[in-house]
């Protein structure tokens, strides 16, 4: 086991609190997070869709960035960074933990939320590339708003921050893909772009109150064993050196179709879910690093299928899941993505609505004993 030492050695007071409450608290309990929680919901009675169905905010509060890249007032949602950035006070005042992930356009065609691929999109910002400069503008753009995220006395909220997430598919610019399906990125470059990064933002811009978090695609890791299932997470790794978290985005495992030429087995994928939590949390404990679902589907039928009780898939396949064992017990959160218009018929809904068939079960889910929301979260920054 090696000891637990963050990417950043002038970490923020508050900061360093943060990490190691979370470090103390590994095992203990998971926290249940939520993107965009209170800018986007279907509850018109409350402006959060998880607060009007378990009485309490998320324990995690996730934003994207996307687009602050190009100097915009809002970001990919068309939610105005303003609003992120006093959502982030908010969450903060209530005791819980902001993360930021990054959906930056491609520098070369400036376009994309996912499919934004061009060829040699990363060669050109890395240091001898024709981009550079602009890249570091972005950069800088970027240390701007986290420099700017700070409580009302002016201290810096601390922050987690997912850049260049889901590296293992073939859908972002930044993506070196799979050992199966590779695009013209090479994981060294890859891993190149994330040191560089890291080390502008805090080398450069003094950036002190952030926690790295590295989050691959569960979609492309070959599980065929547990050699396969390491090498494809560890695909494009940037060293220890580099990431304070080994989080994980598996939507592929949640939400598959149970019919059908494309049908999956339940208890199959049940059983992948708990082999990638275990891989995560064991890495964690060797590395000395945090372990988290830095994305997760959203269940429902496929996940019901599981179990006995149709309404159930929250507590019978994911809770079951994290519960596993030691090792899916160190994943310190699980965090669904946006309520968006339309994304209620599919594995990435979000989170239920009270008028849902889940909405019982959710609040089974995060109302268990191993479980934590904004409400029943200890301090962490003490």
């Amino acid at each position: 086991m090696t000891s637990a030492t963050p990417v950043d050695q002038k970490l923020t007071k508050r900061t360093r609190a943060l990490f190691d409450a979370l470090q103390r608290h590994t095992g203990e309990f998971a926290m249940f997070g939520h993107q965009g929680d209170t800018s986007s919901h279907h509850s018109t009675d409350a402006d959060s869709d998880t607060l009007a169905v378990t009485g309490s905010y998320p324990a995690v509060w996730g934003a994207d960035l996307g687009r602050i890249e190009l100097g915009w007032d809002e970001n990919i949602d068309q939610v105005p960074f303003a609003d992120i950035r006093n959502d982030a006070r908010r969450a903060y005042r209530m005791g819980a933990i902001v993360t930021f992930s990054w959906h930056s356009v491609n520098p070369i065609t400036e376009g994309g939320y996912g499919d934004n691929l061009a060829p040699g999109s990363v060669s050109a910002v890395l240091p001898e590339g024709e981009l550079h400069g602009k890249y570091l503008t972005w950069l800088d753009r970027l240390a701007d708003f986290l420099l700017s995220v700070r409580d009302d006395d002016g201290t810096p909220i601390p922050l987690i921050f997912r850049p260049f997430h889901e590296h293992t598919g073939d859908w972002f610019w930044w993506c070196p893909g799979s050992f199966v399906r590779p695009t013209d990125t090479t994981p060294e470059q890859f891993a190149e772009l994330w040191r560089m990064t890291v080390e502008y933002l805090r080398d450069e811009r003094d950036v002190h109150h952030v926690l790295y978090a590295y989050s691959p695609d569960r979609s492309r890791i070959d599980m065929t064993d547990d050699t396969t299932l390491e090498s494809g997470y560890l695909r494009g790794y940037l060293g220890n050196g580099y990431v304070d978290v080994l989080g994980l985005d598996d939507y592929w495992d949640i939400d598959q179709p149970l019919d059908g030429p494309d049908a999956a087995d339940p208890a199959e994928r049940h059983d992948k879910f708990v082999r990638i939590l275990t891989l995560i949390g064991r890495l964690g404990m060797e590395r000395g690093k945090l372990a988290a679902v830095t994305e997760v589907g959203s269940p429902r039928e496929f996940a019901a299928a599981f179990g006995d009780d149709p309404n159930a898939p929250w507590t019978t396949f994911m809770l079951s899941a994290a519960k596993a064992n030691e090792y899916t017990r160190r994943a310190l959160w699980y965090l669904p993505w946006c309520n968006f218009d339309g994304a209620e018929h599919t594995g990435a809904y979000g989170t239920p609505t009270v008028d849902s068939p889940y909405a019982e079960d959710f609040r089974r889910f995060v109302r268990d004993d191993f479980m934590r929301m904004a409400d029943t979260l200890p301090d962490m920054y003490a």
